[in-house]
This record gives C-alpha cells, sequence and structure tokens, in this order.
C-alpha cells in the first residue's frame, strides 16, 4: 500500500505545474517578478558564505531568483565587484536592484558563457535599499564568487 501511494504521488507531481520548476523559466526576464521582496526558488545542495572580501555559492541544482546581498546606504556609490560565474547547465544572471526599482543585470551566464576568471563591473548604488539577487532556471553546478568592498 504504502508504495502505491508514493507512485501516486509521484505521477501527480508530474502532472500537476506546482511540482515543477517552470515557474522559473517564465520568471526569468519578469522585472516585476524579480523586484519582489520575497524570494521563490527551488534548489539543491546550496552552501553560501562569506568569503575575505565577498562571497562565494555553490549549488548543485538551482531553479528561480533568489537575494544574495543587502545594504541601505545613504549616498549614492559606485561599487567595484569581481565576478567568477559557472555553471554546468542552464541560464542565470546576478541582477542589482536600486531602491529606485531599477532592476539591472550585472553579468548572464550559460555553459557557453562561463566566467572562470573574474570579470570586474561597476554598480551604481542609489541611496536607500540596494540588493544583488541571483535569477536562473534549469541551473546545475553553478560555482559564483563575488568580490567588492562594501559601502
Amino acid at each position: 500500500m504504502k508504495k502505491i501511494k508514493i507512485v501516486l504521488i509521484g505521477f501527480l507531481c508530474l502532472l500537476f505545474p506546482a511540482c515543477s520548476n517552470d515557474f522559473a523559466k517564465q520568471e526569468y526576464d519578469s522585472t516585476e517578478k524579480i523586484l519582489q521582496q520575497t524570494d521563490r526558488y527551488a534548489k539543491d545542495v546550496s552552501v553560501f558564505h562569506s568569503i575575505d572580501g565577498g562571497y562565494s555559492l555553490t549549488v548543485s541544482k538551482f531553479d528561480g531568483r533568489e537575494t544574495l546581498w543587502t545594504k541601505t546606504i545613504k549616498e549614492n556609490h559606485e561599487m567595484e565587484i569581481d565576478v567568477s560565474f559557472y555553471l554546468s547547465k542552464g541560464q542565470a544572471k546576478i541582477v542589482h536592484i536600486d531602491s529606485n526599482g531599477t532592476v539591472t543585470t550585472i553579468i548572464e551566464c550559460s555553459p557557453e558563457t562561463v566566467t572562470d576568471e573574474f570579470v570586474t563591473k561597476t554598480i551604481s548604488l542609489k541611496s536607500g535599499q540596494n540588493r544583488l539577487k541571483i535569477v536562473g532556471y534549469d541551473c546545475e553546478n553553478i560555482d559564483l564568487k563575488m568580490l567588492f568592498a562594501e559601502p
């Protein structure tokens, strides 16, 4: 009886889109969804930690959007960020969201456009809340490093 329940649940997940991660592909270019304060994602085996001068993220599977960094600043400020971004499958990007609700793509990555070496990008931080998010779909084996001096 227990095996029948497990098979039935698995079958139902195949039939209903709520069990899939199609939402991530549909929302990948949606400024409205990316702007939201709440994150929406599905991921497996994830490690996110601060490293000297920045952050490191490794994830075996990822779909959705997740805030990686948030900071409220008093005055407009330019910030340089060094980014190394690798994934073996899927599509992902790192975006900056300023206090005016402007979403700017810092770097976009697919298996064909990985950056094993660090690439320097400049971000215009606005007074108020600024956020960095990862947005992606069908992603596997993400290795992201971001180095920057926080304002």
